[in-house]
Formats: structure tokens, C-alpha cells, sequence
């Protein structure tokens, strides 16, 4: 009857709220993936420094890594500056990081190393989890795809991440590549390009 009511207890409004939030950010992440489908991705470009963002984002996420004894460590590097969204590239850090902490093993390890060579930054994320199984690889970054037979046995994502990491770098003039490293894990490249040259031109 409409004249009932009842009092909600504080974890019925918890879970609601949670849900709540993950339809918001599911709607967010449907949203980003068709204006780049429609190649609509607008970028606000600026200059920002690569290692800085990693650091960040690392520190952003060591609550959430704690909590699984999960370590993850940036290889020291020279300042490495970009051009382009920053927000955007810290939404790609975080999701590879995330991913580590939530697929890997607990007390595991999460190596990320910065590199710049032949115009172009590399960022390589190693993880030392049960990693995927090889044909998996080429549809990693596909959106809702989980591979339930081990790194997403607990998932709880939305199954966009690795497609919204994608569509970023790809708005950029990059590529993401996942591999399967000799020593176990997985490992995830990011690979963007960049012309100090062309900044210094643009700037005068």
C-alpha cells in the first residue's frame, strides 16, 4: 500500500549508493567509448610531465593496494614531458594499476617503468599475477570482456577499462599491447609518441 514506509537501515542506503555510483561510472565509461567510436574524443592538450603522472596516481591508489599487500614500484627516470590531456593519461595510469591490484596475486608486485627512445614515451606494466591465457591476448582490450578462467575470477569491474585505456592512447597517436613476460605475470606497453622538437616550435 502506498501509505506504507519503512525505515531503511544504513546498509541498505550503503548498497544503494554503491550502485548508484557504479551506474554513474559505467554511464561515464559508455559515454567516453562512443565519442571515441565517433572519433569525437575531445582532448584538452597540455604540457605535463609523464613521470609526475605515474607518481600521482601510484600514490592515489596505495590505500587500495595496501589493503592486498601489493607493492608497486616506479623505476626511477629522468622528467619526461608531454603534451596532452593529463586527466585523460591519469585515467589510463590508474586503470593499469587498478587492474594489477585487483587481477594480480595479493602480496604481490607491480613494476612500472618509464622509458623515452626513437620519439617516443614506453610505459611498461609488470605484474607478477597468474596472467591470461595467451589466445586471451588480442581480446583484452575488446569493452566487456573478462576472461573468467583467471585474473577476473573476483572481478567486479565494469569489463571497460582496458578499452577506455585503449581509446586514450589512441586519441593520442598511441597503442596499448598486452604480452606474456618469461618469468610469469603480465605485462602491458603503452607506447605514445613525442616530438620535443614539434613543442618547442609550437611554443614560439
Amino acid at each position: 500500500y502506498a501509505g506504507w514506509c519503512f525505515e531503511a537501515q544504513p546498509q541498505q542506503l550503503e548498497m544503494v549508493m554503491k550502485q548508484l555510483q557504479h551506474l554513474n561510472r559505467l554511464t561515464d565509461e559508455l559515454h567516453l567509448l562512443s565519442l571515441a567510436d565517433a572519433g569525437n574524443l575531445v582532448l584538452d592538450e597540455q604540457p605535463f610531465c609523464l613521470d609526475e603522472l605515474l607518481q600521482e596516481r601510484a600514490a592515489w591508489l596505495m590505500p587500495q593496494a595496501d589493503a592486498q599487500s601489493v607493492t608497486i614500484a616506479i623505476q626511477p627516470s629522468p622528467s619526461c614531458p608531454f603534451h596532452g590531456d593529463a586527466f585523460r593519461m591519469g585515467q589510463v595510469f590508474s586503470v593499469l594499476m587498478e587492474n594489477a591490484v585487483r587481477y594480480g596475486r595479493r602480496g604481490g608486485h607491480l613494476a612500472i617503468k618509464l622509458r623515452y627512445g626513437e620519439g617516443a614515451y614506453t610505459i611498461d606494466f609488470v605484474d607478477d599475477g597468474p596472467g591470461v591465457a595467451r589466445h586471451f591476448l588480442p581480446e583484452m582490450f575488446q569493452r566487456f570482456t573478462r576472461e573468467e578462467a583467471s585474473r577476473a575470477r573476483h572481478s567486479g569491474g565494469s569489463g571497460l577499462g582496458l578499452s577506455i585505456a585503449r581509446a586514450i592512447c589512441a586519441a593520442h597517436g598511441g597503442r596499448i599491447s598486452a604480452a606474456l613476460p618469461a618469468s610469469g605475470g603480465l605485462l602491458i606497453r603503452v607506447h605514445l609518441p613525442y616530438d620535443p622538437g614539434a613543442e618547442e616550435k609550437s611554443a614560439s
